[in-house]
């Protein structure tokens, strides 16, 4: 799965590359916002850094999102302006890659003899984004609207007690898909 998204990133940043007629310049996008779903509202974190060349982005990103269960989304990046009006510009974006667990394993306190186990899944998310240029610099303020998907395993193992030991114990497999819409403020340079 990595070796996939490493192949595609490559690919894009080929293609943008290949197309360029300006010069290719380094960006940087941070984010701050919150993501809500079926279960909650929670923050999320994100930056995203890559290369601009016209009116395409792309690039490699990272966050720590909050929701239902805390991760940390390792994913590739592009944007696509669609409209330019003096400083302000619609544009497009995508991302897609991997959600890491925050904590792979962790114990139960409240329970005998129980342990959990997360492994990672899939992440991906698309917005459209409205950007507002400050200064004479590429520097621009970023409101972007969006949806997005995690996914995240989980195994969980108990032994409770029983009156024949030795016990045996009881495992259970969850796999998380959670949807959700997200809003998130950002600064571009």
């Amino acid at each position: 799965m990595k070796s996939i998204s490493i192949s595609i990133a490559m690919l894009v940043l080929t293609g943008i590359a290949v197309n360029a007629q300006k010069k290719i310049s380094f960006s940087s996008q941070t984010f701050v916002g919150t993501v809500t779903g079926e279960y909650q509202t929670e923050l999320q974190l994100q930056t995203i850094n890559g290369i601009k060349v016209n009116k395409w982005f792309g690039g490699i990103g990272a966050g720590i999102d909050w929701y239902y269960l805390r991760s940390i989304p390792v994913f590739i990046s592009a944007n696509r302006d669609l409209f330019q009006k003096g400083k302000k510009t619609l544009l497009l974006s995508a991302d897609a890659g991997i959600n890491f667990p925050w904590e792979e394993e962790y114990y139960y306190y409240y329970d005998y003899n129980g342990s959990g186990k997360q492994s990672p899944g899939l992440y991906w998310a698309g917005g459209i984004s409205y950007k507002f240029g400050v200064g004479k610099e590429d520097n621009a303020l970023l409101l972007n609207f969006g949806y997005s998907y995690k996914q995240q395993k989980e195994k969980v193992t108990n032994t409770f007690p029983c009156f024949n030991p030795p016990c045996t114990p009881t495992t259970e497999s969850f796999d998380y898909r959670l949807k959700r819409l997200s809003v998130k403020i950002g600064w571009s340079f």
